[in-house]
């Protein structure tokens, strides 16, 4: 069985915002983060510092308007950035 990632229109917690606003490294950070990369590691796979990892995914998800990884990972599969 097939299990299908539903998800409404607009959501409250999500607003919709188009990939032009983000940066071409913080679309890399963000598949990284879909592919369930913890900030230490996406660090490392980058080259950066802790810190700066941590502050592009911050950066990321305030420019989505989401609170959790999981919304962000939500967003870019719905804007078809990254496959489910």
């Amino acid at each position: 069985m097939t299990k299908e990632l539903r998800m409404a229109p607009t959501s409250p917690r999500v607003q919709p915002v188009q990939a032009k606003f983000l940066t071409a490294r913080q679309l890399t950070v963000l598949k990284l983060m879909a592919d369930g990369l913890t900030t230490t590691q996406i660090a490392q796979a980058l080259g950066v510092s802790f810190k700066t990892a941590a502050t592009h995914r911050d950066k990321i998800r305030k420019r989505l308007g989401v609170d959790s990884t999981i919304l962000a990972v939500r967003w870019a599969i719905r804007e078809r950035l990254i496959e489910p």
